[in-house]
């Protein structure tokens, strides 16, 4: 047989097959293949010391960068080893055309979205969505939904202090949600009602974002510091629970607790805004996010099922992507685990110090390279 390229010596970490282990990656016609015993090979990755992952997703980055000021060019995360990422409403039903023709359908990395319950979304910092029952457009995102079904996961609304006017605006996109046969997705940072409220009407299959944070009246913790019931309750139904960092959305206090109890996090993300790019004291990429949980004890496969195996699923991908499986897109990301040390600050302020970061070497998407680091030899 003749593959295209094959990745050799590298530690293979894949959640979705069980995989962490030293082996070979082999792609032919921009798909994993299963390594034949004797083959003809165009060119060999030599990855030695490295990692190797299957494309990471980040479930929670705001990639409308050329349609909102609170967004980042999508493709600027192929850089963090992203291949995939979920937009979580950054757009409503009045831009959402715009955001599909000028940023799914261009980029390199593969897009998945939920619609704003706002009309016009996130599109600036100075203008401040309103989530309520009177201001969303039903009609609208009907529109939106039936003509963009293949990639429109669910509805999101921020239900938080200043932006949502109360329980009524969730139970609106609830109904809503229910009759498109979609799920929504939940700020929950900073609540504007208690948050069993907001937990107690989300169903299988929708997100509980900001999982770790600690601004506002109420977090996932009780007065002792365990993780509360109906936060137990509304996991066992399928509610999925997003680690979006962000910048005011994660306490390192609030997470270590959580974790010391077996409380991880389904999805771990990024909250990519404009104003991060890995330059913020709170605000970071992918990657750099990884770290804390890490540092925190989470095993690595843990930490990796969260950008792969679980996204996809969350995707409708599963099989296709977040995985190294034979038939699987050739997406991958290439990391070196060094020796670094980083600080972190949470929400309140507080430092954390690790001192692991993955680096990302080198980036495949469809089995062509996107993005390679200036020491790493590309093609032996």
């Amino acid at each position: 047989m003749k593959l295209d390229f094959v990745i050799k010596n590298g530690h293979v970490v894949d959640p979705a097959q069980g995989i962490d282990q030293k082996m070979d990656i082999a792609v032919k016609d921009n798909r994993i293949v299963s390594l034949p015993a004797e083959y003809e090979c165009v060119r060999e990755v030599d990855a030695s010391g490295c990692y190797v992952f299957p494309g990471l997703i980040d479930y929670h980055a705001h990639v409308y960068g050329n349609g909102s000021n609170c967004g980042v060019h999508a493709d600027y995360l192929l850089a963090t080893g992203v291949t995939a990422a979920v937009d979580p409403g950054t757009a409503g039903s009045s831009n959402f055309d715009s955001f599909y023709g000028g940023t799914v359908v261009p980029s390199k990395v593969r897009i998945k979205s939920y619609i704003c319950m706002y009309g016009s979304g996130q599109i600036d910092y100075n203008i401040i969505e309103k989530f309520d029952r009177s201001e969303y457009r039903i009609q609208d995102i009907r529109k939106m939904v039936d003509r963009y079904r293949d990639n429109v996961l669910g509805l999101k609304i921020r239900m938080s202090r200043g932006v949502a006017t109360g329980i009524d605006a969730l139970d609106a996109a609830r109904e809503l949600a229910d009759e498109l046969g979609i799920g929504i997705c939940v700020h929950t940072s900073n609540p504007v009602t208690p948050l069993r409220e907001v937990a107690d009407r989300l169903k299988a299959g929708d997100i509980y974002c900001h999982c770790f944070h600690d601004w506002g009246d109420e977090n996932i913790l009780d007065e002792n510091g365990r993780v509360k019931d109906f936060i137990l309750e509304a996991r066992k139904r399928g509610v999925l629970m997003d680690a979006a960092n962000g910048r005011m959305n994660f306490s390192i206090d609030v997470c270590k607790k959580a974790l010391e109890q077996g409380f991880y996090p389904d999805l771990i993300a990024s909250d990519w805004t404009d104003d991060k790019y890995n330059l913020s004291d709170t605000g970071k990429s992918l990657t750099f996010v990884l770290a804390k949980y890490l540092e925190l004890g989470m095993p690595l496969m843990e930490v990796i099922r969260c950008v792969t195996e679980t996204p996809a699923k969350c995707m409708g991908m599963e099989g296709q992507i977040g995985t190294l499986r034979p038939g699987a897109y050739a997406d991958v990301a290439v990391f070196r685990m060094a020796d670094k040390k980083a600080v972190h600050r949470d929400c309140n302020g507080v430092a954390f110090e690790t001192d692991r970061l993955l680096i990302p070497q080198l980036v495949f998407v469809d089995g062509e390279p996107a993005f390679c680091q200036a020491d790493f030899g590309l093609f032996s």
